[in-house]
């Protein structure tokens, strides 16, 4: 079964599509002229990604100088009455505000799939579980990339924190002393003259 075929069959149940790493554009152009279907390429585009999806949809309507809530009521409107599919490609640059939108279209009779190219933390993980994913490579991809920011930052203080020791306990710790009260009468100079 080819990753169309796979998406078809979700879409008709209604069901989310998370891809990963997929050249979404290339299962777009495939569509027939009955499918109902949108393409975004930047899902940070907002405002003028929902003029997109309604351009799309329904060519020749116009969408300028309408709000937010106008466009995704003009979108409910349109999808009503058949089953749509909006690609949406890097789904992982997706803002809070955005995000808000999509989670609207969400609620309609519209199946979202999205491709993610990225390893990078998602903006909202629950939004993400509403989605069936094809393909084990997300899975596998997610679980080698592991955050170990804090853990060095935690192992560099420690090892700071034995140097400063180190150094306190030393017959240099004379020399440290000095250093630092020079340091100190420097910077006491310093305000003074200024």
């Amino acid at each position: 079964m080819t990753i169309k075929e796979e998406i078809i069959k979700h879409a008709n149940n209604k069901q989310n599509i998370l891809l990963y790493q997929e050249d979404l554009m290339e299962i777009y152009q495939t569509k027939n002229q009955e499918d109902h279907w949108a393409y975004i390429n930047n899902p940070r585009k907002g405002k003028y990604a929902l003029e997109i999806i309604i351009k799309t949809l329904k060519p020749g309507t116009i969408t300028k100088n309408k709000s937010a809530a106008k466009l995704l009521d003009n979108i409910a409107e349109i999808t009503r009455k058949t089953q749509t599919i909006i690609f949406i490609d890097n789904f992982e640059q997706v803002n809070k505000r955005t995000l808000e939108y999509y989670e609207e279209i969400n609620t309609m009779n519209v199946s979202l799939v999205v491709n993610i190219m990225e390893d990078k933390e998602f903006i909202d993980e629950t939004f993400l579980k509403n989605f069936i994913i094809l393909g084990g490579e997300y899975n596998e991809n997610r679980s080698h990339s592991i955050n170990i920011k804090y853990t060095l930052l935690l192992l560099l203080s420690f090892l700071i924190f034995l140097l400063f020791i180190k150094v306190q306990l030393s017959i240099i710790s004379y020399l440290a002393s000095a250093l630092w009260f020079t340091l100190l009468m420097y910077r006491s100079f310093y305000y003074m003259i200024r």
